[in-house]
């Protein structure tokens, strides 16, 4: 009876802060909402950009025989961006690969716990990194590194990574999460595993935010 009592006083506490979890968790939505707008614009106006900047230098040397000094420079630094924002973005939309033979043969409860623990050690692993990175850049801020050509910080390009990383990290924090509080298994905050390739998740995703704009 005394653990009885117990439990319930357990269960009536974690009840009574419920409402506020759902509104924390609606601002979170809000937030993600905004960081994906924000990353969504950054990467297509660097693979653009990039585009542009790359055809205008092999123009300049068909054309003027002279090529744009500052291209390679400009190129790297914007791959840099792609490929750290990237994975952010990607783990969002739940896009990045995933190995699906140990996933098909468990059902209910162990594909659960499967997925438990590949979100939350990815998480782990991730913030590792952004940690690991973030000493990095900070080494390059002390030793005031620039660029060769346009003379740039380096710590303000490279600060991209550790960021990403922690972006990203936190996105499978939030698929964590999402799998101990849902009966299906997800494969980030926002897509549901149904064992199907990464192209059609990302099809439905879009589905899933044209119905959620109307």
């Amino acid at each position: 009876p005394r653990d009885a009592r117990a439990l319930h006083a357990v269960f009536t506490f974690a009840h009574s802060f419920r409402p506020r979890g759902d509104m924390l968790l609606k601002s979170f939505e809000k937030i993600d909402c905004l960081l994906s707008w924000i990353e969504e614009r950054i990467l297509v106006f660097s693979v653009l950009f990039m585009a542009v900047i790359l055809i205008a230098n092999v123009a300049a040397r068909n054309l003027f025989y002279s090529s744009i000094n500052a291209t390679e420079e400009i190129s790297q630094f914007l791959i840099v961006f792609v490929t750290f924002l990237g994975t952010s973005y990607a783990a969002r939309k739940g896009l990045h690969i995933r190995m699906f033979i140990l996933n098909d043969f468990l059902n209910g409860k162990p594909q659960k716990i499967l997925a438990l623990i590949v979100s939350i050690s990815t998480a782990v692993f991730m913030a590792y990194l952004a940690w690991l990175s973030f000493r990095y850049v900070s080494r390059v801020a002390v030793l005031r590194r620039v660029s060769p050509i346009l003379q740039i910080p380096l710590y303000s390009v490279w600060s991209v990574v550790p960021i990403g990383f922690a972006l990203t990290s936190l996105q499978y924090l939030l698929t964590f999460f999402r799998n101990l509080a849902s009966k299906d298994v997800w494969v980030s905050y926002h897509v549901k595993d149904e064992n199907v390739d990464p192209e059609m998740a990302a099809k439905a995703m879009a589905a899933a935010s044209v119905r959620e704009e109307r």
